[in-house]
């Protein structure tokens, strides 16, 4: 089996600092990055994932919408749009989306509540894994989750940007989920996220940029890209004491266990 890299989460479909799609694929290329999942955070941006996946071959697309924007979900409206988009063959999953409730002037827990609630079922009845944004609210978090499970009992999912929580950690272990890290568990102050990797199963553990953000070390700082998670994984295979390859064909192992062979 060939071995590369696969950024699980970025966003390259919108770039801020004005990088092309191309410029992203060619320098990932060069590091062994050699497919990209671009994450949408609202409706209009996550068409713009998808219009982009569509154009090559390798990057794929999540649909959703972030907690933040939570107050602007119209279920009755939205939901069966997003439900249609989310439907497309290079839709690979399904967010991001979940709780955030970090800054004060964040959405209501009751509007992020529906929010969520909306999107785990758009996930559990397409059968596409669910990619989740958790912030200050791991147990709300898995309250929903929970819920959601006892309806769709095949919900899958990945903890995106994972930040360490032991919650989560116990309660993925007898759940089909995963836990993603990205570029800041290389910084020097993560010893958190270090420690949850230790204990993090092999089989649940994926790695991501979060590009444009966390920039892992030895380019932390910068604007991130896809190609820069080439450095999160040498980083995790050698905390692990693990051969890159052998990371490689785990992480890729792990992905096509929830992807269900999409690729």
């Amino acid at each position: 089996m060939e071995v590369f890299w696969t950024d699980t989460h970025a966003h390259i479909h919108d770039d801020e600092y004005g990088r092309s799609v191309d410029e992203f694929i060619s320098l990932a290329d060069e590091k062994n990055v050699r497919r990209i999942i671009t994450i949408g955070i609202d409706y209009d941006n996550s068409i713009k994932a998808l219009e982009t996946a569509e154009q090559y071959d390798n990057i794929y697309a999540a649909v959703g919408m972030h907690p933040e924007y939570a107050d602007k979900y119209i279920s009755e409206k939205d939901y069966e749009a997003f439900y249609k988009l989310a439907s497309n063959q290079k839709v690979v999953a399904v967010g991001e989306t979940g709780l955030d409730f970090y800054y004060e002037d964040n959405p209501d827990e009751h509007s992020q509540n529906i929010l969520f609630e909306d999107m785990a079922d758009i996930a559990g009845l397409l059968n596409k894994p669910l990619v989740i944004h958790c912030r200050n609210a791991a147990e709300k978090t898995i309250k929903i989750l929970d819920k959601v499970l006892e309806k769709h009992n095949n919900l899958k999912g990945i903890f995106h940007c994972f930040d360490g929580s032991m919650n989560i950690l116990e309660w993925i272990k007898d759940k089909n989920f995963y836990i993603s890290y990205a570029g800041n568990v290389t910084f020097k102050s993560a010893e958190n996220l270090r420690q949850a990797l230790i204990n993090t199963p092999l089989d649940m553990l994926l790695i991501e940029t979060d590009s444009p953000y966390l920039a892992p070390v030895p380019v932390r700082g910068k604007k991130n890209m896809p190609a820069n998670v080439s450095y999160t994984g040498e980083y995790v295979a050698e905390f692990l004491n693990m051969p890159y390859n052998i990371l490689m064909e785990q992480l890729e192992n792990n992905l096509q266990k929830l992807m269900k062979g999409v690729w």
